[in-house]
């Protein structure tokens, strides 16, 4: 039995689930038809994993997910994960569909816009 999660995804609209639904099939065609525009995306991002599990709860929860004192962990992280859960988060959409789940909880991942400049950055998060 795994520790309770750090925090209670928000309650969402239908019209949020879909657009979370969405986003898995979305994930997929990025990372299997445009590795590219991946590794280019990834290139912009900047920060770590917090490890609070909210990318893990987008829409479905995922089987693997357990807690650790407070810590995500995934069953699978040792074995073959999932493209999507591998490439997570691939741009600002997918912290946008993230902060849905957990709108309190930060996420450690932002963006360097394309254009260069370094994001706004909320207080205590990383760099």
């Amino acid at each position: 039995m795994s520790d309770p999660a750090p925090f209670t995804p928000a309650r969402l609209s239908l019209w949020q689930k879909v657009k979370l639904l969405w986003g898995r099939p979305r994930r997929l065609y990025l990372g299997l038809l445009r590795p590219g525009y991946v590794r280019a995306s990834h290139q912009r991002r900047r920060g770590e994993c917090r490890r609070c599990g909210a990318c893990c709860q987008l829409a479905v929860r995922c089987p693997h997910l357990r807690y650790n004192q407070a810590q995500a962990e995934c069953d699978k992280y040792d074995g073959k994960r999932p493209l999507n859960c591998q490439t997570f988060p691939i741009d600002e959409r997918d912290i946008a569909d993230r902060d849905l789940v957990a709108p309190d909880t930060p996420c450690g991942f932002s963006f360097v816009p394309p254009d260069g400049q370094d994001p706004p950055r909320l207080e205590g998060q990383p760099r």
